[in-house]
């Protein structure tokens, strides 16, 4: 009877005399080897051995043998005692099948010490001694009722398993790491783990080539598995279980050593190992030569090699095992993305379920078949044709698969008929002017045919996919690209030609945008283009009220019909005669108020106390019947909407007040934004790379790096690593930290590479009434302030950026300053920033004038000035400023400086930021400042949805406040008073200025760095510089050129060299002459 068992035999060449060879040598091995752990249950196994032996010499070496297997017996035989293989739970209890396995692994770890036994072989042999046991004849085996085993069978299980263990015994080996240092073990006591340059090069997770072949070939392979070939089948899963920090040695590592011996039942796992064992690309095993004639011991000990095909054999295994690695992954593909990290882990990890009997050997074959198409994807037309599949009338369907290369694929894909739901079909060709005759790839390879479904795109099946996705999976994928495409003669069912579907059709290349290819798409022009993952909820018909400047300077209005399209991101305005130009957008969560007028309600939500006629001239309508809309906006936008429809009026009120202030942040756009930009493009922002690069991991024995961990213990809204005395003890830092406000602790940001002072950042103190002091807190700040900043002699700066009465005020709430006799050799200074309230209100004041409103003039040119100096923006600007040039000067001359405000995330950002800018010339990259603004921003804390007010309607809210375009502006005065030091331009600033509303990138999102990571790890988002850097070229400062010099480069305060920053401020006023260039980038 045939056995699977026997095909794996022969397959690695154990046939006639060579079988007959090498089942000697295994009952000579075992002769040698096995007879004393037979004795092992004896009571005086000492006699057994001496008897075997017939020597007291012999028995004593026997014994001391015995003693040195009783280790290897106790490990397999723990493993044998649970070999409960799921749906065969009792198959292995006989004790014939367990004294078998545990002699075949038993010689087999003698036979290599260098390995000996892991955890896991014992699945393995239990899978080949199955094979031999197992008949896919009659499907019986003799189970735990067998008393004898069939002849021969242990020996050609030890062959089969030993053949069988050299593709994998690269995957058992234990790679030694290095003894821990003295330093490690200091660092045994401290409650937070260290992070240092030592053993840290490569720190980013994702492996590069070169690091790959330093690896052990487990986790080459593991990488290899996800990181690239998963990344080229699926891409969108391949980032889905990126974004979710989900390494492949979790769930590969299992795959790989136990060949799925727990992931199927026994009776389908036989038909995965038939793939890989009779697999023609795997490397032939070679057996040593056995002289049968000769009764010595010689040739015991040689081992069977591999003869490889393949150079990277070694960490390689079975050829076909990483293919069905990622075919399983690609099986669980739709549910893998839908969960979260945990969900993800589940799936992955699950062993065989009983409920998953059904089928089983279909299931496997399935499996099979996937994995040989993923590797090869021209089989897919053979493997098609051996299943006969058949169409709605009864015709064959057979599969082309095309070889793409770069370029258009020449087709517009469409949504196939009904009775092929969820496919994609071949709606029609399109040309290609670089193309010899112009023909595209699609219609040059004679394969494809109008009406054909979309198979397959490198193997993997095209099924419930819409042609976005399709078109970003084009786009991440390396060229050439393999697709398949069903012949099928109904399609789109009854309709007559592909042209006739009425559904979207979309040009699959690998251009961003498709050019129109007929008049249908010509006419889709006037449409609106909207953005990966955007929805459309509501367009209503309205007309929007234009201001233009008249010839006496007034302001001139008219509306404009179009309409006004409301979408998950944004609403957007079009004239209803253009041909699709967006004439006016903004973001639904830039929207700070919506206000209202029906001409026919006793109430509005317009200003209060006023009569309809009244309230709508206070808005600046004149007075009609129609229905008004306020739009005021985050960005100083002010838009002004008329209609005259109720139900119009109605469904657009409703619709923006439900996307502008959602009941949660997990509706913002950033959620459901899909570019078609790779991760991988993206600026990977980890702040140990930034401190190893700034100098701060260089001076070990002053400071340290340490790890808060996931749960942020030390400072909920720090980021995850700190910069800390490596002198002072983390009991100390924990007592510090809670002497100051939501526990910010000082933490060293930033070292002068040239005298070693540095930039310290914290809350403020709490002082209290009672002038309360901190034994802990002042030796952090005089460690961080001093440790690597001997020059100075013990002296440093506390930089205070409140006033002295608004520090003092504080004191009444617990908090306060610092009392300087407490900090031995420190000098306290206040830098007079004003607080939140003010600088929201001087931006309000600021932003009215420049609101354009019909027949708006003035008397004299003096009072618009003096409403610009009178709104106080200006001199937060020059306040802010002056700060940072005085904390920046104060270090650059060698003195340490600590600066907190209150809590140590608006002032303080705003200082050590500019600061920073002016010390270090690689913030003032573009690469550099965008490293800036995620450190001492989005890391460090500031509370960008709370200033920001993102999907909240209270516009009084007292903790609202334009505390970072205050930063920018005080940037933009930077880069104005020194053109080309900066590699950036002041678009840039208007793209963060905008974008820090819109919440249509992850990176201002939530308060703090614990609480994006919380949410990222669920749901996929993308950061703003993905988006900055694949545009540079728009953002590039093209003045830009550095100079050489070392030294501060700080900007002029006075107050006339403060310049008002009309590129955001005047943008929307018409009146402005010259005219100020509307930027916007949404």
């Amino acid at each position: 009877m045939e056995n699977h068992g026997a095909r794996w035999a022969a397959a690695f060449g154990l046939q006639g005399d060579a079988l007959v060879a090498q089942r000697e040598r295994y009952e000579r091995l075992k002769q040698h080897m096995v007879f004393q752990i037979d004795a092992a249950g004896i009571t005086d196994p000492l006699t057994v051995l001496a008897t075997a032996n017939g020597s007291t010499s012999n028995s004593s070496s026997s014994w001391s043998q015995y003693f040195t297997d009783e280790t290897l017996l106790e490990e397999i035989n723990t493993d044998l005692e649970r070999l409960y293989p799921a749906g065969n739970e009792s198959f292995f209890q006989n004790e014939l099948y367990l004294s078998t396995l545990r002699h075949v692994l038993f010689v087999w770890c003698r036979l290599h010490p260098d390995v000996a036994y892991r955890q896991g072989m014992h699945d393995v042999a239990a899978v080949v001694l199955y094979a031999f046991l197992y008949t896919t004849k009659d499907g019986n085996t003799e189970g735990d009722s067998a008393k004898k085993l069939p002849e021969h069978a242990e020996a050609d299980t030890f062959l089969v398993f030993e053949a069988v263990m050299l593709f994998l015994k690269p995957f058992y080996e234990i790679v030694k790491t290095r003894h821990g240092t003295s330093c490690e073990n200091e660092d045994s006591n401290r409650l937070f783990a260290s992070f240092s340059l030592k053993g840290n090069e490569n720190d980013n997770g994702v492996n590069t080539k070169g690091a790959q072949k330093k690896q052990p070939a487990l986790h080459q392979l593991c990488h290899h598995i996800q990181y690239e070939l998963l990344q080229q089948k699926d891409p969108q899963l391949y980032y889905h279980l990126q974004n979710l920090e989900i390494v492949p040695e979790t769930y590969c590592l299992r795959w790989i050593r136990l060949l799925f011996a727990r992931e199927y039942a026994l009776k389908e796992l036989l038909w995965i190992w038939d793939a890989m064992i009779l697999d023609n690309t795997r490397a032939d095993v070679i057996f040593p030569v056995i002289n049968m004639t000769d009764k010595s011991d010689n040739d015991l000990l040689q081992l069977p090699k591999l003869i490889s095909k393949n150079e990277d054999a070694s960490w390689i295994g079975f050829p076909l095992l990483r293919y069905i690695c990622v075919a399983r992954l690609l099986q669980l593909s739709s549910q893998l993305r839908q969960s979260d990290n945990t969900g993800c882990l589940r799936l992955l990890m699950r062993a065989y379920q009983e409920e998953e009997l059904d089928g089983e050997q279909n299931r496997a074959i399935e499996l099979i078949k996937f994995a040989r198409i993923l590797r090869d994807p021209m089989t897919e037309e053979t493997q098609q044709c051996e299943d006969g599949e058949k169409d709605c009338d009864g015709e064959s369907r057979s599969v082309e698969v095309v070889q793409f290369q770069e370029g258009s694929l020449g087709i517009i894909l469409t949504a196939a008929g009904a009775q092929y739901e969820d496919r994609l079909a071949v709606k029609s060709f399109t040309r290609d002017p670089t193309a010899i005759g112009g023909v595209g790839q699609a219609e040059a390879s004679g394969k494809v045919r109008l009406g054909d479904l979309l198979q397959s795109i490198n193997g993997v099946p095209i099924i419930g996919v819409t042609t976005e996705e399709v078109k970003r999976r084009l786009q991440l994928i390396d060229r050439p690209v393999y697709i398949g495409f069903c012949h099928c003669s109904d399609a789109f069912g009854n309709e007559n030609t592909a042209a006739s579907d009425g559904s979207e059709a979309v040009e699959v290349s690998d251009a961003a945008e498709s050019s129109p290819r007929s008049d249908t798409a010509l006419s889709e022009l006037v449409l609106p283009v909207f953005l990966p993952g955007e929805l459309c909820y509501a367009n209503v018909e309205t007309s929007m009220q234009r201001l233009v400047l008249s010839h006496d300077g007034s302001c001139l209005s008219h509306y404009i019909s179009g309409k006004l399209f409301i979408t998950n991101y944004r609403c957007f305005f079009t004239r209803l005669l253009g041909r699709g130009e967006i004439d006016w957008q903004i973001p639904v969560l830039s929207i700070a108020s919506i206000d209202r007028i029906d001409p026919h309600a006793s109430a509005t939500t317009g200003p209060a106390s006023l009569s309809v006629e009244n309230a709508q001239v206070a808005l600046g309508f004149a007075p009609d019947d129609s229905f008004k809309v306020v739009i005021r906006c985050k960005d100083t936008q002010v838009a002004r909407l008329s209609i005259t429809d109720q139900s119009e009026y109605s469904k657009l009120v409703k619709c923006l007040s439900f996307l502008a202030f959602p009941s949660s942040l997990l509706e913002a756009f950033c959620f459901a934004y899909s570019p078609t930009v790779a991760p991988s493009e993206e600026v990977q922002f980890d702040i140990r790379q930034e401190y190893k690069r700034i100098g701060l991991l260089s001076f070990p024995e002053h400071l340290r790096c340490i790890d808060q961990s996931s749960q942020y213990t030390l400072c909920e809204t720090y980021p995850r690593h700190l910069i800390v005395p490596a002198d002072i003890s983390d009991v100390r830092l924990k007592a510090a930290a809670a002497f100051r406000a939501h526990q910010r602790l000082p933490v060293v940001s930033w070292i002068h590479p040239s005298n070693g002072a540095t930039i310290v950042r914290s809350s403020q103190p709490l002082v209290g009434l009672k002038s309360a002091r901190s034994g802990e807190d002042e030796l952090l700040v005089t460690l961080s302030c001093c440790s690597t900043n001997k020059k100075a002699f013990g002296r440093y700066v506390i930089m205070d950026a409140r006033s002295q009465l608004a520090a003092v005020g504080n004191k009444a709430l617990g908090k306060g300053t610092e009392i300087s006799s407490n900090y031995r050799g420190a000098k306290l200074i206040f830098m007079n920033v004003e607080n939140i309230h003010s600088v929201r209100q001087s931006q309000v004041s600021l932003a009215a004038i420049f609101e354009p409103k019909k027949s708006a003039s003035e008397d004299t040119s003096s009072s618009f000035y003096g409403r610009i100096d009178s709104s106080g923006w200006l001199r937060h600007v020059r306040l802010v400023l002056k700060a940072s040039v005085e904390l920046a000067h104060t270090v650059h001359n060698g003195m340490s400086v600590l600066t907190h405000c209150s809590d140590g995330w608006d002032r303080t950002a705003q200082m050590v930021a500019l600061a920073a800018l002016m010390l270090d010339p690689y913030y003032r990259t573009l690469r550099g400042f965008q490293v800036l603004v995620e450190k001492e921003w989005c890391a460090f804390g500031h509370q960008f949805a709370l200033r920001c007010g993102h999907a909240r309607s209270d516009v009084s809210n007292e903790q609202r406040s334009p505390v970072f375009l205050l930063w920018l502006d005080c940037v933009w005065q930077y880069i104005r008073q020194y053109p080309t030091e900066c590699e950036f331009n002041e678009s840039f600033l208007l793209a963060l200025a905008d974008h820090v509303y819109s919440c249509k990138f992850g990176t201002f999102m939530f308060d703090c760095e614990r609480q994006r990571k919380d949410f990222f790890a669920k749901h996929r988002v993308f950061s703003i510089w993905s988006e900055i850097n694949t545009q540079s070229e728009r953002f590039t400062n093209h003045m830009y050129a550095p100079s050489e010099q070392a030294t501060v480069l700080s900007p002029s305060t006075l107050s006339k060299n403060i310049k008002l920053w009309k590129g955001y401020f005047c943008r929307w006023d018409p009146t402005v002459i010259p005219p100020v260039p509307a930027f916007q980038c949404y």
